[in-house]
């Protein structure tokens, strides 16, 4: 699926890129040769039919990119031909016409005297013309061009960097979601340490049951005996809750994928990377949508790993449970002293170390979840512009009162967060400083034309060829 988004009508790879490049400069070569060649700028000057190929050609490939951007801003996953196929282009159509009016129109706007115009051309005639000049070239134009800012620049960021700055917020949210998961699983591997302290208390019991039954290590009478069977008892015992904790750890997981699968982290957050590389511009809607059910399905898992508690839960009901599932000797049996004491102190000894185990367990709490990107930056739309003069007092965020981590604030409250969705227009403005680059393309790319105009301010002569001048 990748690779046929990622082919587009030329195909992909280097046979993209030289029919792009093609069509670039079949398309500034045209626009070059109509201009410079044009009768209707007979007497301008070679500076003068540049500039319009300057303002051209710049007004054509903003329009294409506004018309890129425009599409993210709009675009919707259903068919729909009028909001998806026709406004998009008809909006870029619309910028290339307005770039064009603001600074070939201007240029010609800019150059003819509209004030005074009886003053000839004096020394006051002249100072009038200059001042005119200028009010329309530093007061006029820039009103203009704070138009197509809003229209074009605008657009153009979102249509040249808007997907790029949508996956750097997405890529640390995999970042986050892989730091995630290396600390649940981790947590989870824990088990495996519980199981090896149960395997090693029944060898524990089993070594003493074999000392009593040889020597009488416990009772002080060797032999089969009471205590000895007892001792059998309890490892038989432990054993059934060894085999619960087996079936617990190496049976299927709830979820459909288990935390204790080598690897499973990497393997998860390397199949997102691959759908978050995906095009995006063929139908950017059905992209996000399509990577963020896939991320949130997996913070779903990861929060039900983080609350399982099976064993946990298994080691409370046996330790609940132990006065009557402990193989004791039936009240009328005849004991010895020493055979009851024996008997009594290891049964104590035994609820004592479930109790650690199950107090241990317990300790063994998951890691603190880990802040997403929108909890630590939450503004959208217009309040990303507030953001940038609100003062930030780092102090008075590190000395935040952290909340204790009871079992209800771990298992009940903290959770694993979902992806901090965010679209093109707002990624742009939240990485200005990362898109930077970004911006000063765009920024370029529209107002190149209007710097070249400053040249009609100061030099009048720079619009004529040589045998037109004053």
């Amino acid at each position: 699926m990748a690779g046929n988004a990622d082919a587009g009508f030329f195909g992909g790879g280097a046979g993209a890129a030289l029919a792009g490049a093609t069509i670039v400069i079949v398309l500034m070569g045209v626009a070059a040769w109509t201009i410079l060649s044009s009768s209707r700028l007979r007497g301008a000057s070679l500076f003068h039919r540049l500039f319009i190929v300057v303002a051209v050609v710049s007004g054509l490939f903003s329009g294409v990119a506004s018309a890129i951007g425009f599409g993210l801003i709009t675009s919707q996953e259903t068919d729909d031909f009028f909001r998806n196929a026709l406004l998009p282009p008809a909006f870029g159509g619309f910028v290339f016409f307005l770039a064009v009016a603001i600074w070939v129109g201007g240029a010609e706007f800019a150059r003819h005297r509209d004030w005074l115009r009886g003053l000839g051309d004096g020394p006051i005639g002249a100072a009038f013309a200059f001042a005119e000049r200028a009010v329309k070239l530093l007061v006029v134009i820039p009103t203009l061009a704070l138009i197509l800012f809003f229209v074009s620049t605008w657009t153009t960021v979102v249509g040249v960097g808007g997907v790029d700055a949508v996956r750097h917020t997405y890529n640390f949210e995999l970042a986050r979601l892989q730091a995630e998961c290396a600390g649940i699983t981790a947590h989870r591997l824990k088990d495996y340490l519980f199981l090896e302290d149960l395997r090693l208390s029944i060898a524990d019991v089993s070594r003493v049951a074999r000392n009593e039954r040889e020597r009488g290590a416990q009772s002080g009478a060797a032999g089969a005996g009471a205590v000895s069977n007892y001792f059998d008892g309890v490892v038989e015992w432990l054993q059934q809750l060894e085999a619960s904790v087996v079936a617990i750890i190496e049976g299927e997981d709830p979820t459909g994928l288990s935390p204790y699968q080598p690897g499973v982290c990497a393997d998860r957050t390397d199949a997102l990377k691959r759908m978050l590389s995906r095009n995006a511009h063929e139908n950017y809607d059905q992209w996000a949508r399509e990577f963020e059910t896939a991320f949130d399905e997996f913070v779903e898992i990861l929060n039900r790993w983080r609350r399982d508690r099976r064993v946990e839960t298994l080691l409370d009901q046996q330790l609940a449970n132990f006065g009557r599932a402990n193989p004791k000797p039936a009240a009328g049996a005849r004991l010895g002293r020493a055979q009851a004491a024996a008997i009594d102190r290891y049964a104590a000894e035994v609820e004592s170390a479930l109790a650690t185990l199950v107090r241990r367990q317990k300790l063994a709490k998951p890691p603190r979840p880990l802040p997403s990107a929108a909890a630590l930056s939450p503004e959208r739309g217009l309040a990303i512009f507030a953001s940038w003069f609100e003062p930030q007092d780092a102090e008075k965020t590190a000395e935040k009162e952290r909340v204790s981590r009871t079992q209800s604030v771990v298992y009940e409250e903290e959770a694993v967060a979902p992806l901090s969705t965010i679209t093109p227009r707002d990624a742009v403005l939240k990485n200005a400083n990362i898109f930077s680059d970004v911006w000063a393309l765009a920024i370029a790319w529209d107002y190149a034309a209007y710097v070249l105009m400053l040249a009609y301010l100061f030099f009048p002569s720079a619009e004529r060829a040589p045998g037109f001048k004053d």
